[in-house]
């Protein structure tokens, strides 16, 4: 596939940019190997912290069309806890369960967003993380430079490939029988990610780009999303062209760990370029990048260490409020906009948990 244009993004961390060759279309049949289960220790994902938890599966799978392996974990819905609210019952009452891809930042891996997917099986939601070769936790061996050149527009393309792929998995094995895959249901999908892993979301939900093979990475078969400390870019009307429902999340500290955007108020562009109708934003006043990984992905913190420069002290000081408003704010989403839950959208009308500076938007 031949490009006629250069692509410049500009990414949370560093400039993307890259030509766009070589590269399969989206439009080609991707074909693919059986999962194969992993442990910790298999080499696929190092860093991997502890072992695996009750109701959460890994593997690998294979795309031959592309030679890439695309490690993923599947977190199931867990029972909810003694006393709450019991929706990941009632969720689960008629056998199946909404699905929600999470995507890593830069440098991260198949831990990028655990706290955020263990609060979504709770509440009845379960979460299938990617690790992307290219653009994981690799990287950090090569040091800055390493990090510089997976910032790349190659790299993104690969991700949003590394998505559909898991979608065409999954919707597969959704078919066969007695199996958690079997749980799913194909038309409750939600597609996530933070800092290039919300890049990845904001491509996959339908941005445009001035380079030909983009308008190919939108999958329609997601119903929503959740973009994590967003970034709108050097061509940010090419958010206009995404319709379907998007949260944005980001905070007063949530600037670039490498840039030097230290202010989280430059993501503020993704949410107002989006077109009124289907969107919100979540601000948190002295919430950094870190704050919306999710917990078990350091890149961020790396990063700034890389950069030589320590982690602000308010971040860490409101680490347990963030937290709790974060997975309320965002489980309310996924119920609303996957499940239909009238309740859940009744609450994000006025979400409870806020404090002082921080803010919802609805539009």
């Amino acid at each position: 596939m031949t490009i006629h244009r250069r692509a410049f993004l500009a990414s949370t961390t560093v400039p993307l940019f890259s030509l766009l060759a070589g590269l399969p279309g989206a439009s080609q049949a991707e074909q693919a190997l059986p999962a194969r289960p992993v442990s910790d220790e298999a080499g696929i994902n190092p860093g991997i912290s502890g072992g695996l938890t009750q109701g959460v599966t890994q593997g690998v799978w294979h795309d031959a069309r592309r030679s890439r392996d695309v490690p993923w974990r599947l977190r199931l819905p867990t029972p909810p806890a003694t006393g709450s609210a019991a929706v990941a019952e009632s969720t689960a009452a008629a056998g199946q369960i909404p699905l929600i891809i999470f995507s890593h930042g830069l440098g991260g891996s198949l831990d990028g967003g655990t706290e955020w997917g263990q609060a979504w099986a709770a509440a009845g939601m379960a979460t299938l993380h990617l690790q992307h070769a290219g653009s994981d936790r690799a990287i950090w061996a090569g040091g800055l430079r390493g990090v510089k050149a997976a910032a790349s527009v190659e790299q993104l393309v690969a991700r949003c490939l590394d998505v559909r792929f898991a979608v065409e998995q999954l919707l597969q094995l959704q078919q066969t029988r007695d199996t958690a895959w079997a749980r799913i249901r194909p038309d409750a999908l939600g597609m996530s990610g933070h800092s290039f892993g919300a890049h990845t979301t904001l491509a996959v939900a339908g941005r445009r780009f001035p380079v030909r093979l983009a308008a190919e990475l939108a999958e329609p078969r997601f119903k929503a999303f959740t973009a994590f400390s967003p970034a709108a870019g050097v061509s940010p009307e090419g958010l206009r062209a995404i319709t379907r429902p998007m949260l944005c999340l980001t905070g007063s500290l949530d600037g670039d760990p490498l840039g030097q955007e230290r202010s989280g108020n430059y993501r503020r562009a993704v949410y107002d370029t989006l077109p009124p109708g289907a969107k919100a934003q979540l601000w948190l006043e002295g919430a950094d990048h870190m704050t919306f990984g999710g917990n078990g992905e350091p890149g961020a913190g790396l990063g700034q260490r890389l950069a030589g420069r320590r982690r602000p002290e308010a971040p860490q000081t409101l680490a347990a409020h963030h937290a709790a408003v974060i997975r309320s704010v965002t489980t309310d989403w996924w119920r609303a906009h996957l499940l239909d839950d009238s309740a859940a959208m009744a609450r994000l009308r006025s979400p409870q948990g806020l404090k002082g500076e921080d803010s919802w938007q609805q539009g």
